[in-house]
């Protein structure tokens, strides 16, 4: 996953109301034009003239926020992607044209919220996790990180606790604005806590310009937090007629991805939502990778 970059001239650089960016092609053409880092520079000198390029800005965009499609269109200069949409102020960086060279290629540091709550199915945390904390071990991207926090300001200590063991998380309800990538989990609780107020309240809270994932009936949470409506999605196949009540075109496909929202579907689905997200968040080397070290099925 790269960095995309947008160059525009300071008078065309105006915000909505919405807290997003219209470059003018979007109204003309329907997509904001866009460079990798390395042709940058041949993109000013092909569409600015020397006299005005001193004065341009930059617009580092991170891919992990953006909501629109991102299509690469074939030229002369390589693929230059396109973005199909307005772009979210929190996805972006304003540089200057010099700064870019300094700047990252290569998106990095992600960090990644798996909540955890009593009355979770255990599995579909662990899942995802562990295909998601290889990343950084593995060597992937030792900047990315996982944490684990209680969903429940009710929850004792341990989140989850069985058979002489338990989980327990060390923060509750971090601010969810300071994560990338964010995972809710399953299990009979969510029955509950699809109900409680201050549980949705707090989830509506994660930006939804954001990759949100879930795993068997944490979809049930996300649709109560309105980030399913007119979506197509996934739970365990015992749940499914449920997400009808949130507006969601329901599937018994094992993972959906919508973009921003990735669903997944029993248990043992967890896995493989942890490694596709692997997959949009460090490409197919890694993807692989880790799901060889796995032993996953198919790899």
């Amino acid at each position: 996953m790269r960095w995309l970059f947008h160059i525009a001239r300071p008078e065309d650089l105006s915000w909505a109301e919405d807290g997003r960016y219209s470059a003018p092609s979007l109204a003309t053409e329907g997509f904001v034009h866009c460079s990798f880092k390395d042709a940058v520079r041949a993109s000013a000198e092909l569409y600015f003239a020397p006299a005005e390029r001193a004065r341009l800005r930059v617009l580092a965009i991170d891919p992990r926020r953006l909501d629109s499609r991102v299509a690469l269109a074939a030229t002369p200069r390589g693929p230059m992607p396109h973005v199909h949409g307005a772009i979210p102020h929190d996805a972006v960086r304003v540089i200057d044209l010099d700064a870019v060279d300094a700047h990252p290629d290569v998106v990095t540091a992600t960090r990644i919220l798996l909540l955890a709550f009593t009355g979770m199915t255990l599995l579909d945390l662990i899942g995802p996790l562990d295909a998601l904390s290889r990343i950084a071990t593995m060597g992937f991207d030792e900047a990315t990180t996982c944490e684990v926090a209680s969903l429940a300001l009710g929850d004792p200590p341990a989140v989850w606790s069985a058979w002489g063991a338990d989980l327990v998380a060390r923060r509750h309800r971090p601010p969810l604005e300071d994560f990338d990538v964010l995972v809710v989990p399953g299990g009979p609780n969510t029955r509950v806590l699809e109900h409680d107020e201050a549980v949705i309240a707090y989830l509506r809270t994660f930006p939804a310009n954001r990759l949100t994932a879930s795993v068997c009936t944490g979809a049930l949470l996300l649709g109560a937090a309105g980030r399913l409506h007119g979506k197509r999605a996934t739970t365990h196949h015992r749940s499914t007629g449920e997400l009808a009540r949130f507006g969601a075109i329901a599937t018994d496909e094992r993972v959906v991805d919508k973009g921003q929202l990735i669903t997944a579907g029993g248990v043992t689905a967890g896995i493989e939502l942890g490694l596709a997200l692997v997959k949009r968040l460090v490409g197919d080397e890694a993807y692989r990778a880790i799901g060889r070290q796995m032993e996953v099925v198919g790899f």
